[in-house]
C-alpha cells in the first residue's frame, strides 16, 4: 500500500467516524431536550452543527 493510500484509508476512516460521531450527538442531544437536561436554543445550536458535519460526509 502507498503512503497515499494510507493517507486516503486514514482519511476516510477520520469522516466516516466524525459522521458517526454527529449522528450519536444528535440522538444524544435529542434525548436530552426531552428530558429538559438542554434548552432548546442549545438543541438547535446542536443540530445546526451535526448537520452540517452529516452532509459533509461523502461515501
Amino acid at each position: 500500500m502507498t503512503a497515499q493510500a494510507v493517507r486516503d484509508a486514514l482519511e476516510g476512516n477520520r469522516a466516516y467516524t466524525d459522521y458517526k460521531d454527529a449522528q450519536a450527538r444528535l440522538a444524544q442531544a435529542e434525548r436530552d431536550l426531552k428530558c429538559g437536561f438542554i434548552e432548546e436554543q442549545e438543541y438547535l445550536r446542536i443540530v445546526d452543527v451535526c448537520q452540517k458535519m452529516i452532509s459533509s460526509y461523502r461515501r
